[in-house]
């Protein structure tokens, strides 16, 4: 892979997780909750085995193959009509991860904040900055992203500790009070989103300085097993303060910023959860972008990095818009339902086929020898 943009593995493991993180620490609790009640910290248990085995597949991957992208070396290995087909679906899926980013935005925005300002405000001003960003690089924005996450994680972990005054730590029992049911079908839930998307960074991973790559998988490993922290921090406190009713709060944690009152200090200071939700969004909507703009790139061996960058995100601006006509509760149904099957076939069957295919032939290549 010829690129002159790098970044160090200190960098892509931060990278990686803004995109794990960004979004889904404030997205997935409340609805994860309302699927697996009490449990809701087992699917997430569950769900994090799985991005550990992608991650490592991604991994072994990488190791083969150092300087080549997921769509490099499908075509070294699969040939090149094997590899367009097993990117279709992985391209379909993309464009729907940055569309839904941003239209998470969008949707708070409009639910949250500003209810009387049209959702495709947002959506427009979201794509436009995220592809300014992917226009000035990888570099530019691992710099940038790693003090912006510092900033989102603070402000959370900083909410979480003064809510701490009215927890209620018996709300966490019973686990399981509907059985095992429930923990999968949160599993399944959480499991489509982050764990399955981490595999976009196969496509990324041959951007780290080769001087730095020792770091690079000890990085990538406590970034996940971090962004799991996060998420269960979250779920587990928002349990402890909601009860039974946790389930029911859409953008929990903004909810429950809104719940503190110190004093005459800190009141109101659910703007800073609002803050956190837009800035990861945006982090996680403009990575995702740049790997879309990668895999068009790769596919189709367009030499101008930044050619397909402002037409991609115009694709997907109409797609968001094109979603919404169908409502909210459809939008809702298709990420919790439709996307971790849909995103299976598109990202999960494509990496294990060319890891059965890289063992295959590491295999044959030591009979020969």
């Amino acid at each position: 892979m010829t690129n002159q943009e790098t970044v160090s593995a200190k960098q892509m493991s931060a990278l990686f997780l803004c995109f794990t993180t960004g979004s889904s620490v404030i997205n997935i609790p409340g609805p994860l909750i309302g699927f697996s009640k009490n449990g809701a910290w087992l699917a997430l248990l569950m769900s994090l085995s799985m991005g550990m085995i992608f991650l490592s597949l991604i991994l072994f991957l990488y190791r083969r193959f150092p300087n080549k992208s997921m769509i490099e070396y499908s075509n070294e290995m699969l040939g090149k009509w094997i590899t367009i087909i097993l990117a279709i679906p992985f391209i379909s899926f993309l464009l729907h991860i940055v569309t839904g980013i941003v239209l998470d935005i969008g949707l708070f925005m409009t639910n949250s904040m500003m209810r009387e300002t049209p959702l495709y405000v947002f959506n427009l001003l979201i794509f436009l900055l995220a592809a300014t960003s992917v226009r000035l690089g990888i570099e530019v924005m691992a710099r940038m992203f790693v003090l912006l996450i510092l900033a989102v994680l603070a402000f959370i972990f900083f909410i979480l500790g003064l809510a701490s005054l009215n927890y209620h730590p018996e709300f966490l029992m019973p686990v399981m009070p509907y059985g095992f049911k429930p923990i999968v079908l949160g599993a399944y839930f959480s499991y489509g989103f982050p764990y399955l998307e981490i595999v976009v960074f196969a496509m990324l991973l041959p951007l780290v300085r080769k001087e730095s790559n020792n770091k690079l998988h000890r990085g990538m490993y406590l970034s996940l097993l971090f962004n799991g922290f996060c998420l269960m921090a979250v779920t587990v406190c928002s349990i402890m303060l909601f009860g039974p009713i946790a389930g029911e709060q859409r953008y929990i944690i903004f909810q429950l910023a809104r719940t503190i009152e110190i004093l005459e200090i800190f009141q109101r200071i659910e703007s800073l959860i609002g803050i956190s939700l837009i800035v990861g969004s945006y982090m996680k909507a403009t990575i995702a972008l740049y790997v879309l703009n990668v895999t068009i790139r790769h596919l189709f061996k367009i030499k101008d990095k930044k050619l397909m960058i402002f037409p991609l995100s115009l694709c997907c601006f109409l797609l968001s818009l094109l979603v919404m006509n169908g409502g909210e509760a459809q939008w809702i149904h298709l990420i919790a339902v439709v996307a971790p099957l849909w995103g299976t076939f598109a990202f999960v069957v494509p990496l294990i086929v060319l890891t059965i295919a890289a063992l295959f032939r590491k295999k044959h290549s030591s009979m020969n020898n």
